[in-house]
């Protein structure tokens, strides 16, 4: 069992500087290629997210990626965000959870995303950051009919735990249960939060929703 992080409240003022990290790094074995790179709307899939990300109220964004990194590093070349490459990718996501928090500056709190959710817009990210601002749990994520969703939002605090999971934990996910009293549900109405793209049905579908 973990430490607890302790409870006691900060000002507001001091949990208002977020960090944005996406997970990036994949295989996409199940897309059969780099769903990272896949044309959606205008640009690609991950410059997409990238984009929402920015527009938020994060006041950074980390890129962990692995798999493709040239390529991303290339279509990401223009954008204010700090890539870190994950050389321990192929052990799935929870290694580029925390690739990403070492990579961190000083941030009062960091959220995960993924990069194959690109129908997350901006105002469904400062929905949770508001959200988490307001409240005195120290984690936060969106929820639609009672499923778990993305962002996810962790105090500070919670960054040795994530970084004390080994590759067989069962991943970041353990921490909801370990920690559950220390969650805020925000309740959103759409299941964007929700949709990720695993197979090409998904894409298909998500690129008619954009």
């Amino acid at each position: 069992m973990g430490k607890h992080p302790s409870k006691n409240p900060l000002p507001s003022a001091y949990q208002k500087n977020i960090s944005g990290i996406l997970l990036a790094a994949g295989l996409s074995t199940r897309m059969g290629e780099p769903k990272q790179l896949l044309p959606f709307g205008e640009s690609t899939i991950i410059e997409t997210v990238v984009d929402s990300m920015l527009g938020s109220k994060f006041d950074e964004v980390i890129v962990v990626v692995g798999h493709c990194a040239a390529q991303i590093r290339e279509q990401l070349a223009e954008r204010p965000v700090k890539i870190v490459f994950n050389p321990d990718y192929h052990e799935g996501m929870l290694t580029s959870a925390q690739a990403g928090i070492r990579a961190l500056n000083v941030s009062d709190a960091f959220a995960l995303m993924l990069v194959d959710q690109p129908l997350i817009t901006p105002a469904l990210i400062d929905q949770v950051i508001d959200a988490y601002v307001r409240t005195d749990k120290r984690i936060a994520l969106p929820s639609y009919n009672y499923k778990r969703g993305h962002p996810v939002i962790f105090h500070r605090e919670y960054a040795d735990n994530i970084l004390a999971l080994g590759v067989e934990s069962g991943g970041v996910r353990t921490l909801f249960k370990r920690y559950a009293d220390d969650i805020h549900y925000v309740t959103v109405d759409t299941d964007r939060v929700l949709r990720d793209i695993d197979y090409r049905e998904d894409y298909e579908r998500a690129l008619k929703e954009n």
